[in-house]
């Protein structure tokens, strides 16, 4: 997928600009496109991944390397400049560049299916998220309703009815990241209805901001069917760790303004950050004060705790896999996502890091709530999606 992002980076005219402003082109043997010499994608690919720290050196190497440019206005290198793996080092190019040049040995990086998740992703409402209780129209548009069938008993006769019983998220235009406790139970999948996608208010029919004169309104909603339902395989029914599934949905989500993918930590620099400390934001449809569920989709933003806080209540073998934080909030189902604003290619992203799994079981108040830590399944996520 790394070498797909630049590729579409490097098909914008300002993106080259921005990268080789006052390129002195040289001429070489093998003066040929970037995008057709794989060592300088990796290059390319440091520059925008460490983005501005101590990358100078870099941006000079590369300038020198242009010997041209293509019909479209794509830069072609000197491509002998740089190194591939295995070779020696390169006269003007450090031991430390060379081996960030050389392919990832992540084997997230390098996952067939990592070209699957979209690189537009968790896009931020205006620059921010604005403070208040309840979301705005389009703050959250990777936001799902989880949809479980379930019947009532009435004068001895079963009447079959649908309820919206947990949240997930939108990850690309076929699946759903959610919890595994939302759709099996007692070793057992659930019946479900199917997912609710572009949903603010389920109460009501339009879903509508704003003041008699200045009011934006939204009708578009889609309910799509599940085709496949795939809990995590080491998820035993009660509340532990891997508390994490998916559902591949029966047809691809249109992407919209009320419906877009949330952005997952599949690059190393985010998966390899302490989280602890952090403020991230809940989403959902969850309990409130009272405690009654809301139909108006509310957020909240948290501080996530220390290990020692979370350790005492963890799960055996939750230790390493989930991360906690106050549950004094009320908000937020199961399934519903834990964001954090991070830098994502380049850019300022809502990236996913938790998916609510327990807490709040008696009472939101005075209570951690336990979130599956969305970077250390990442590998299974990637394992499990297909086109």
């Amino acid at each position: 997928m790394l070498i797909f992002q630049i590729l579409l980076c490097l098909i914008v005219v300002s993106c080259t600009e921005h990268l080789f402003t006052s390129a002195q082109t040289r001429h070489c043997a093998d003066c040929i496109p970037i995008k057709s010499c794989k060592s300088a994608l990796y290059f390319v690919h440091m520059i925008y991944r460490f983005n501005g720290s101590t990358i100078d050196d870099k941006r000079q190497f590369m300038r020198n390397s242009i010997c041209g440019y293509d019909a479209d206005n794509i830069a072609k290198v000197c491509c002998p400049d740089f190194p591939s793996v295995g070779t020696p080092v390169s006269e003007g190019i450090t031991e430390q560049v060379v081996t960030e040049v050389s392919p990832s040995a992540d084997p997230i990086d390098r996952h067939r299916n990592v070209g699957l998740l979209p690189s537009s992703c968790g896009d931020i409402d205006g620059a921010r998220i604005l403070n208040g209780e309840f979301a705005k129209l389009y703050e959250f548009p990777w936001m799902a309703l989880i949809t479980h069938n379930t019947s009532t008993h009435a004068h001895n006769t079963s009447y079959a009815r649908s309820e919206f019983a947990c949240a997930g998220t939108i990850i690309n235009s076929r699946y759903i990241l959610t919890a595994a406790h939302c759709v099996i139970n007692k070793g057992k999948k659930k019946k479900l209805a199917g997912v609710r996608i572009g949903e603010l208010d389920y109460s009501t029919k339009i879903d509508c901001q704003g003041h008699v004169f200045n009011m934006t309104c939204e009708t578009k909603i889609q309910d799509i069917e599940v085709e496949e339902v795939i809990p995590h395989e080491n998820f035993t029914g009660s509340l532990t760790s891997s508390d994490i599934a998916l559902l591949r949905l029966s047809e691809p989500v249109i992407m919209y303004n009320n419906a877009a993918p949330i952005c997952l930590p599949v690059y190393s620099e985010l998966r390899e950050i302490n989280l602890e400390g952090l403020n991230g934001t809940v989403a959902g449809w969850g309990t409130t004060e009272n405690p009654i569920r809301t139909t108006l989709l509310r957020k909240v933003q948290i501080p996530i705790k220390s290990a020692e806080t979370c350790s005492s209540n963890y799960n055996k073998n939750d230790r390493n896999l989930s991360f906690c934080a106050d549950g004094d909030s009320c908000i937020g189902d199961g399934g519903a996502p834990f964001m954090i604003e991070s830098e994502f290619n380049g850019l300022t992203r809502q990236v996913q890091y938790g998916i609510m799994s327990y807490g709040m079981k008696y009472s939101c108040r005075n209570s951690l709530v336990y979130y599956t830590d969305v970077s250390k399944y990442m590998l299974w996520i990637l394992d499990h999606i297909k086109e």
